[in-house]
């Protein structure tokens, strides 16, 4: 395929998204596409792929071949199950022309298995977590054998499991002479799986390069425009707790009016601000949550990681509101919710960061200012009427203050996958709540939107405020967290402090093979031990 002289105009808001691009995708190669938040890299691709027109330039692919693309945030029919979203319109018949059911989940547990994807093709799509609904997504454009597949933040929602998953399927692709793009903010990534770069700012291409040929350095500056001369790493971790305690401010720092009910409220930094007590949750007879017990004290940054389908996304549902233990209590300042739902939990003091951006963190159809302001309506409004002047202001506020690329009246459907997140973040972090949870905050962001979020934990914890955050990435986890638990099937395998704190045995907790190996010891000793028994009684 090749896209040539390639310019993208939005004419309801006259953005030039891209800006005169040519790209060159071959056979046998993983291409990367690469840059920040707005560079013109998902508008790019849905223009290759078919989903929009270009504005200018022409696209150029060979007589019956097939490009399909995997979007960011796939979606589905939620009640349906997933082998009826994914074979929508290539449905396999019966000779007497009725839809082949056995057929389809067939064919789709046979590429699932072949790539060891952990998706079932008669659960239904409301039922898969995130991680599970993207390769589900993968699985069902694969199921159109393309010959181009382009990949939008496919690891966004994966574990290092699952991404070494993701990786094996793109290898796989491109050893059968497919092209493949991945376009993605993860540097290590890129350097690990891709043969070809192209880097996008503005809209514009700055270079394409070998992989062989360049480092994550290079590629940061190319991508920002400026040198960059700390690691990936020390950019997400910019500034330590005792810098902000001595007074350190924030890039994001900005005067931002607060009337939040729990700004106000006295915290002793002696007594929790966020308690689980034995919480277990069981659905459908299955045990997914067991005796859970947390305490989290004001100005901490307590981390929460595992894999995702062993427990992360039924603790995010606890803690959020969003679902009622089966046992056990959860404590907000002391307080015990007298109902379950993500309101009772923020007139509590607790702000929420969803994972799952747009079902629980926006209205698609709504505007972005009505999104931003959604927290603050009866602030703004007065005999059922808004001042939007006054709502206007304080949104300009928070775009300003978060590096939000948007204008203010279009629909948050509108909005690339990164700046839709940062409108939530700058949601519930104007509520100054005195807990709040983070669930994967940085997935979609570039690595200098992740810094700014990062720092913009750091700075809410060194005011006092109780952090939790939940995420399945590692490296994330271990650059902020004071405290890491990492969950196993459902439970809290082990909590790890100081110099416990070391990637490889945390990924161990988060794969169980600690646990195994902790009852094959004891197992060991068991069978020792009775065998010495057994052989004292024969001695005797």
């Amino acid at each position: 395929m090749e896209l040539r002289h390639i310019t993208k105009r939005y004419p309801e808001n006259d953005v030039l998204a891209v800006r005169d691009v040519s790209i060159e995708l071959r056979p046998g190669e993983i291409h990367a596409l690469i840059g920040e938040n707005g560079a013109g890299k998902s508008t790019l691709m849905k223009i290759a792929a078919g989903l929009l027109s270009a504005y200018d330039g022409e696209v150029k692919l060979n007589a019956g071949q097939i490009c399909r693309l995997v979007q960011q945030h796939p979606q589905f029919i939620s009640q349906h199950q997933v082998w009826e979203n994914l074979f929508l319109g290539i449905e396999p018949r019966t000779r007497w022309g009725m839809i082949d059911q056995d057929a389809a989940a067939r064919r789709f547990s046979s590429l699932a298995g072949r790539y060891a994807f952990p998706v079932e093709p008669r659960m239904r799509a409301e039922r898969l977590s995130a991680a599970q609904g993207q390769l589900a997504a993968i699985l069902g454009a694969l199921l159109h054998d393309p010959d181009i597949l382009i990949l939008d933040e496919p690891t966004a929602p994966c574990s290092d499991h699952e991404t070494a998953l993701v990786f094996g399927m793109m290898r796989d692709l491109r050893n059968d002479g497919r092209a493949v793009v991945l376009i993605t903010h993860k540097l290590r990534e890129v350097m690990e799986v891709s043969d070809r770069i192209t880097v996008m700012r503005h809209g514009r291409v700055v270079r394409t390069l070998l992989t062989a040929d360049t480092n994550p350095g290079e590629l940061s500056s190319l991508m920002i425009g400026e040198d960059c001369q700390r690691s990936e790493s020390d950019r997400r971790f910019s500034f330590t707790r005792r810098e902000f305690a001595a007074g350190h401010t924030s890039t994001l720092s900005s005067d931002i009016s607060d009337t939040s009910d729990t700004s106000d409220k006295a915290v002793d930094p002696a007594q929790p601000v966020f308690e689980l007590q034995k919480v277990s949750l069981v659905r459908r007879g299955r045990k997914l949550l067991e005796e859970l017990d947390l305490r989290l004290y004001p100005g901490e940054i307590l981390g929460i990681t595992g894999i995702r389908e062993n427990g992360l996304e039924y603790i995010e549902d606890i803690l959020s509101g969003s679902a009622e233990p089966t046992s056990g209590e959860v404590l907000i300042q002391g307080h015990v919710p007298s109902r379950y739902t993500p309101r009772v939990f923020r007139k509590l003091g607790l702000a929420y960061i969803p994972t799952d951006r747009l079902m629980r963190g926006a209205s698609l159809s709504s505007s972005v200012e009505d999104n931003m302001i959604l927290l603050e309506r009866k602030r703004f409004g007065r005999g059922g009427l808004l001042n939007r002047r006054a709502s206007a202001n304080f949104s300009s506020a928070l775009q300003q203050k978060f590096g939000i690329t948007a204008v203010l009246g279009k629909p948050m459907h509108t909005l690339s996958g990164g700046n839709m997140q940062k409108v939530i973040l700058s949601r519930e972090l104007s509520q100054n709540s005195p807990v709040v949870v983070f669930s994967e905050p940085s997935w979609g962001l570039d690595f200098r939107s992740s810094q700014r979020v990062h720092d913009e934990i750091q700075r809410l914890s060194a005011e006092g405020m109780g952090i939790i955050l939940i995420s399945s990435d590692i490296d994330e986890i271990l650059s902020l967290a004071d405290r890491i638990v990492v969950m196993y099937k459902g439970s809290f395998a082990r909590t790890l402090h100081g110099s416990d704190r070391v990637r490889d045995t945390i990924g161990e907790l988060m794969l169980g093979i600690e646990s195994e190996m902790s009852l094959a010891a004891q197992r060991d000793h068991t069978h020792d031990s009775a065998q010495q028994s057994g052989s004292k009684e024969f001695g005797q």
